[in-house]
């Protein structure tokens, strides 16, 4: 008959197991209560040229001409698998027969960039085609030392 190992462990009195807690930094993720200081945002680098670079790859990813691996360092979690998941839909209803898509043609119009609070950008990216006018609006939040567009939505 087998013995899980954790009984035999304690069928030992020399072997006593002690699990030693690691002392963590404070992780704004996980605690409630940390809230961003000044200091804090000074040290993160300019978020300004992420925000047409993040525009511009949303619509390239989009329009199927860029993987969105490109964008996994920019993106968190939640704003990846919402662009992975559309670009599945839409692979699977338009089948073009092999031809590779199209890179689009656009310009980066205005930018308009507001801070609600310490540690949040908000901005929207007119991004400008021959037949429309795009926005993209991006919320910028710092996660682990870096800026992350935590929200993206094109209209």
């Amino acid at each position: 008959m087998a013995v899980h190992r954790a009984a035999k462990l304690s069928l030992m009195p020399g072997l006593q197991h002690t699990v030693k807690r690691k002392v963590r930094n404070v992780d704004p993720l996980l605690d409630d209560d940390y809230r961003l200081t000044a200091e804090d945002i000074a040290q993160l680098p300019d978020p300004a040229p992420l925000l047409p670079a993040i525009a511009t790859m949303v619509i390239e990813v989009i329009a199927g001409t860029r993987s969105v691996d490109h964008m996994a360092n920019l993106v968190s979690e939640q704003v990846y698998d919402r662009l992975r998941s559309k670009i599945h839909q839409r692979k699977r209803v338009e089948a073009n027969g092999g031809r590779p898509p199209l890179m689009p043609k656009f310009a980066v119009g205005k930018i308009r960039t507001d801070s609600p609070s310490i540690g949040v950008i908000e901005s929207v990216v007119l991004i400008n085609t021959q037949q429309r006018t795009r926005a993209v609006a991006i919320r910028l939040e710092p996660i682990h030392k870096r800026w992350r567009a935590t929200s993206v939505s094109v209209l």
